[in-house]
């Protein structure tokens, strides 16, 4: 296996040069307020990732260097990021919550008593993964380090029978997604089955907005492709909004940063009943279409890269209208 070489850490200047060797220009942002932003506000790794929804000249005196991109250019997408990353974890956070809501709901209309369906369900797991969800909750409610102050006591005063309304409030997103896949077959209802698909989307996307990881240097062509189809009622409900099937939509569809974001703004509108609570994540997702089209960037973008804004702001259109 090959050995990736080593690269030099570049100070701030050597940065600024080696973006001007790759064609970038400080025309709009000068040098000196591009060394001030990499110093203090940002880094090159992160910044720079924003090239790759330029194209490159394939020949002419530079072949390689970035085709009119401005470091100007770097800061704003990088700005816009923040923004929408910001308002995408707000909804998936409220997603997750009400979906939460939701299955406790759907276990009253079942008949359910409460414990059986938690015991039954860690008894329906793999044993390591049984392992894996009891042993992180047994060590939030113990009274080591990893002691949760926030819930540890409530893990401690049930441990080991756990209704459902105390295990739907200590579990991670993670074992909510996956007891919703098992309450699907428990209770024999499909359509539970597509939208345990749906939340796993979410939660992905959750944990990158989470973890600051970028979003928008992934609208391009070239970035990770979903390997699952977009789910039915995802697809049902574009179609049925004016958004038909077609070549464009599966395109976009299949970039996987879109498809999360797709199945996190469809389920606040599933999820999040409140009129008041879907009004909030609309006027948020507003304010972020009206600063990164204020912004000026998308203008000197390539169709593309604006293409992928695009798609974004319909489905925000559809399933979080600013009444």
């Amino acid at each position: 296996m090959s050995v990736r070489a080593r690269k030099p850490m570049l100070t701030v200047e050597e940065q600024i040069a080696h973006l001007k060797s790759k064609g970038v220009t400080f025309e709009l942002c000068p040098e000196d307020e591009a060394a001030k932003y990499l110093s203090s506000a940002n880094n090159y790794l992160r910044v720079a990732a924003y090239r790759k929804l330029y194209f490159r000249q394939v020949d002419g005196p530079n072949p390689g260097s970035y085709v009119n991109l401005d470091f100007r250019d770097l800061v704003a997408l990088s700005s816009i990021d923040r923004h929408l990353r910001e308002a995408l974890l707000l909804a998936a956070i409220d997603v997750e919550h009400f979906a939460r809501v939701e299955l406790l709901r759907r276990c009253g209309e079942h008949g359910e008593d409460g414990y059986s369906i938690v015991a039954d369900y860690l008894e329906s797991v793999s044993p390591p993964q049984r392992s894996r969800v009891e042993g992180a909750l047994n060590a939030r409610g113990g009274r080591g380090r990893a002691h949760d102050e926030y819930s540890g006591d409530l893990i401690a005063h049930y441990a080991g029978a756990y209704p459902i309304w105390v295990f739907l409030e200590v579990m991670e997103f993670g074992v909510l997604v996956d007891l919703w896949r098992y309450c699907s077959g428990r209770w024999g209802e499909q359509p539970m089955r597509d939208e345990h698909y749906v939340l796993k989307s979410v939660k992905a996307l959750r944990n990158a907005c989470a973890h600051n990881s970028l979003v928008v240097n992934g609208f391009t062509s070239a970035a990770a492709n979903a390997d699952y189809q977009v789910s039915r009622s995802i697809a049902i409900s574009l179609s049925e909004n004016g958004m038909p099937k077609t070549k464009s939509r599966r395109a976009k569809l299949k970039n996987l940063r879109v498809a999360q974001i797709a199945a996190t703004l469809y389920s606040v509108s599933k999820f999040c009943e409140l009129d008041t609570t879907r009004g909030r994540h609309a006027r948020r997702m507003r304010d972020v279409r009206s600063y990164a089209e204020g912004c000026g960037v998308l203008s000197r973008a390539n169709d593309g890269t604006v293409s992928f804004f695009d798609f974004v702001w319909r489905m925000v259109d559809i399933w979080l209208p600013v009444e």
